[in-house]
């Protein structure tokens, strides 16, 4: 055995034992869990956001109506309130990518996907070291079966790095936004009651609607939380839609090539015996 077959056959050691090694399929596993748990806590805010909002609406209608006006107070935040039910859909859709990529991952860390990868591992290297290049077809189709084994936990790991880098923090701050909106408008129920039986309809209208606008020194509520909702969902596009794609798409295309590479060579010794 030369030292070709002895630095193989320790790669070959090495990636039998990761294989088997349960740490990073749970690490995996575990942080797209916590990423669920996440969006459902982002998702549940959006909808306490929508609920407020709708109440702040209903109640002024019905002042309006009962005090025989034609002011419609609710109208600030319908646009607010569209892109809070937009948004949650689109959190749903979030949800839906991540259990899906947790499915994914659970189907290739099985025990029948370990025990293919293993025999896929001995194979491509007995073949290789018996016959050498004359049987390359054997190792490619390995290291295909390596890439499936370990793509998406190397993808899961990526996304998870690069959340600690920036996303983290993004996010906290957005939902952070997100929570102060909502106990703003959860006050501006109350006041906007109180401002009404205190000093009348048109005083009690005015107060939260500079509340809801906001002025120069102040930041609205509708452009606090306009903007954390497009953040988060920009976060969320990123990291659980379009470099999950990525991934996917890198796995095709290396796919393509072994395959391609393969079936290039198994035609090589027709062409040359004919």
């Amino acid at each position: 055995m030369n030292t070709q077959h002895l630095a193989a056959g320790v790669l070959l050691l090495l990636a039998v034992t990761l294989n088997w090694m349960p740490d990073l399929d749970l690490a995996a596993e575990t942080y797209l869990s916590a990423a669920m748990t996440d969006n459902l806590i982002i998702y549940a805010t959006a909808r306490t956001l929508n609920g407020l909002i709708s109440v702040i609406q209903s109640i002024q209608l019905s002042i309006s109506v009962g005090a025989g006006m034609g002011v419609n107070l609710g109208e600030i935040l319908d646009p607010l309130n569209d892109l809070i039910e937009r948004f949650s859909s689109f959190v749903l859709y979030a949800l839906a990518g991540l259990g899906l990529q947790k499915l994914v991952l659970i189907a290739t860390s099985s025990l029948v996907m370990k025990v293919v990868t293993t025999m896929a591992l001995l194979t491509g290297f007995i073949v290789w070291v018996l016959f050498g290049t004359a049987r390359h077809w054997a190792v490619r189709l390995s290291v295909l079966v390596i890439l499936v084994r370990f793509f998406f936990v190397i993808e899961v790991g990526t996304i998870s790095v690069l959340d600690k880098l920036y996303f983290d923090h993004q996010k906290e701050q957005a939902h952070t936004a997100l929570e102060i909106a909502r106990d703003q408008l959860s006050d501006l129920r109350t006041s906007y009651m109180n401002a009404v039986t205190e000093g009348g309809f048109f005083s009690g209208s005015w107060n939260v609607a500079s509340s809801l606008i906001g002025d120069d020194n102040q930041q609205g509520v509708t452009d606090l939380a306009a903007g954390a909702i497009v953040e988060l969902i920009v976060i969320m596009l990123v990291r659980g839609m379009l470099l999950p794609l990525l991934f996917v798409w890198l796995l095709i295309r290396c796919g393509q090539v072994l395959l391609r590479s393969t079936a290039l060579e198994s035609k090589i010794p027709v062409a040359v015996t004919e």
